[in-house]
């Protein structure tokens, strides 16, 4: 995803501090330091920069939104399902606001990280182990996998097994599976195309406790596509 915002700070925290976002995803974004998911390139930048092979880890303002929309839903105990995990940046703060190494089972949160490149996933795996490798303490709850996500995960279920549901790339329409697997109250995040637009609109997609679906739009955005 790209942003046409390029403002620079002093240092990491004045940049998160900028952000027009809550304090709690502040503090999530400053306990998750952006400057271990990139190969090049000033952090302290509100923009996309490198990670490898020309793909990108996305402006802090965006990742701000994308957690600032799934919040109300990124508890203890909760699951999240992230689609383009990339970097493994969210996914890693993801993890730890649903607390994927608490000892109190009834606490511990799960995450799957889905992403369409091997060598991004071995990279974010890599990345999380050398400096958040506590999120790895119960394997079965947090995971980094290769996969498009069109698809959910397990491929294709209709069961329904998310809290949040973060796609991070841009859809057509709207995957029918993730629709599926997201759990009654549960929030999904995805920018959507509407009515040939040239840009994508951020869409909150939120499934009701009878199963109906709510469209909530949000701001224009640029983003890579889904690949199927």
């Amino acid at each position: 995803m790209y942003t046409i915002i390029m403002k620079c700070y002093r240092t990491y925290n004045a940049l998160i501090d900028s952000l027009n976002t809550t304090k709690g995803v502040k503090d999530i974004m400053k306990a998750v330091k952006r400057e271990h998911f990139v190969k090049e390139g000033y952090t302290h930048c509100d923009k996309p920069l490198l990670t490898i092979e020309n793909q990108t880890i996305s402006a802090p303002h965006m990742h701000a939104k994308a957690l600032e929309y799934l919040y109300p839903v990124l508890k203890e105990g909760s699951e999240v399902l992230d689609i383009g995990s990339g970097s493994g940046y969210l996914t890693a703060c993801f993890a730890t606001l649903v607390n994927v190494y608490s000892k109190d089972i009834s606490r511990r949160g799960k995450v799957i990280g889905l992403e369409y490149y091997q060598s991004l996933v071995d990279y974010s795996i890599d990345t999380i182990t050398n400096h958040y490798n506590h999120l790895f303490k119960y394997k079965s709850r947090f995971k980094i996998m290769e996969g498009s996500g069109w698809f959910g995960y397990p491929k294709k279920s209709k069961k329904e097994n998310y809290d949040a549901i973060h796609v991070g790339a841009s859809c057509d329409s709207i995957p029918i599976y993730l629709v599926h697997q997201l759990k009654k109250g549960g929030l999904m995040v995805l920018p959507l195309k509407l009515n040939n637009d040239k840009f994508h609109t951020f869409c909150i997609i939120k499934k009701d406790k009878n199963n109906n679906i709510h469209i909530e739009t949000k701001e224009k955005v640029i983003y890579v596509p889904l690949i199927k």
